[in-house]
């Protein structure tokens, strides 16, 4: 009996040790059968670079105007980093995108967020190549800073207003931001005219010619200046240049017939005044020198209903109410002649 037990015994303890043995088999099993289960959905490869560039250029095109982002750098990846990375991929990414995109964007050169925006890519999908955007002529010159639009305004106003100094200020502070500036220089040299410093308004003339030498308006207040200070030849070379570049100009033919007057060609002088007065009834310079050349050619009442204009015309001009009195006297009209007198007097002591 005893030795029936011991053989129980026994037994059982073998069945133990094969139960055993059998429950060990079972955990590599259920790891095979795992493994034998439907593959997830295939991520990224974290060890793409390509695709990582992709996404962080693509971050650093949509970042609002705060600091980029850090520029990826081959060989120092932290698995952190790549993990933010796979989750902006994955949002990015569509679910029924061709095999060929992503083989495509595989071979595209790694480049940072800065230099994306200081590239142009070309259609080829070459290399991106930064431009530039300088602004240049057809002759390949660099072209004028556009004009101070909004100062040339101003500086009318002060004009307009009798504020002159501090219209010449004003296109003087142009000039300095932009010495080219056509406008500034033709209006200032036109002021100085006006004062009589001839000097400096023939310096901003010439200095404009430089910028555009066949400009019309210019070359008639350069001639117009020249001819003031008795340089008539010269003058006269720089009125009939305006003259053949615009025929019919009536500023130029005006210019052209005080120039006449000047030299004592009076008949000549009338002639082209006469065509511009018939054409500007407005043009005070015109009216009063007509009027001085019919005086000296001796057709006084014509002279004087020609400075009667321009006394409208030009109601500081001490000069014309002179004229017009002495020609008030010829006619023995001495009460009209002596208020001539009288208004002269009041406009030569300012």
């Amino acid at each position: 009996m005893p030795r029936k037990r011991q053989t129980k015994n026994k037994k059982t303890e073998q069945e133990v040790e094969q139960t055993d043995l059998l429950s060990g088999e079972l955990e590599p099993l259920e790891e095979e059968v795992g493994a034998g289960e439907p593959a997830a959905p295939k991520e990224p490869d974290p060890d793409s670079t390509e695709d990582l560039t992709e996404a962080r250029d693509s971050a650093t095109d949509e970042e609002p105007d705060g600091e980029p982002g850090e520029a990826h750098e081959p060989g120092t990846d932290e698995e952190p980093a790549q993990e933010q990375d796979l989750g902006t991929i994955g949002q990015q990414v569509e679910p029924d995108a061709p095999v060929e995109a992503e083989q495509e964007t595989t071979d595209a050169p790694e480049h940072n967020g800065e230099q994306a925006e200081d590239a142009v890519p070309s259609d080829e999908g070459e290399e991106c190549v930064p431009v530039s955007f300088d602004m240049v002529s057809e002759e390949g010159r660099p072209l004028p800073a556009p004009p101070a639009g909004e100062q040339l305004g101003r500086a009318k106003e002060l004009v307009r207003d009798g504020r002159i100094d501090e219209a010449i200020t004003l296109y003087r502070e142009i000039l300095a931001q932009n010495p080219s500036n056509l406008k500034a220089r033709n209006n200032l040299g036109v002021l100085y005219d006006e004062l009589g410093s001839l000097d400096l308004a023939l310096e901003q003339f010439e200095a404009a010619e430089l910028i555009e030498p066949e400009n019309v308006e210019l070359l008639n207040n350069y001639g117009s200046v020249l001819g003031a200070m008795g340089r008539y030849d010269d003058a006269a070379d720089l009125l009939r240049c305006a003259q053949r570049l615009e025929a019919d100009n009536i500023l130029v033919r005006a210019s052209l017939g005080i120039l006449h007057f000047r030299r004592g060609l009076y008949a000549v002088a009338e002639a082209d005044l006469a065509w511009v007065c018939d054409r500007d009834e407005s043009n005070g310079p015109a009216f009063y020198y007509r009027g001085e050349a019919l005086n000296r050619l001796g057709r006084y009442d014509e002279a004087m209903q020609v400075l009667e204009r321009a006394t409208v015309l030009q109601p500081h001009n001490a000069k014309a109410f002179y004229t017009l009195g002495h020609l008030y006297d010829r006619k023995h009209m001495g009460q009209d002649a002596a208020i001539m007198y009288r208004r002269a007097r009041e406009l030569s002591r300012g």
